[in-house]
């Protein structure tokens, strides 16, 4: 398993409102998990402080 940050952001490119953590298998895991989220409209997903992608 690996360690995600998943940011909540006000907009694209914007300011992050609210940070959550996850664990995932994979970045796609990541992204799909992230993207289900209720509370994540607008989000980064980073791995290791790397974005690995975005939801808008």
């Amino acid at each position: 398993m690996k360690h995600y940050r998943v940011n909540k952001l006000a907009k694209p490119d914007g300011v992050v409102v609210k940070t959550k953590d996850l664990l995932a298998s994979s970045d796609r895991e990541a992204m799909q998990t992230a993207r289900e989220d209720p509370d994540c409209p607008v989000c980064d997903v980073l791995q290791a402080g790397k974005k690995i992608g975005s939801i808008t």
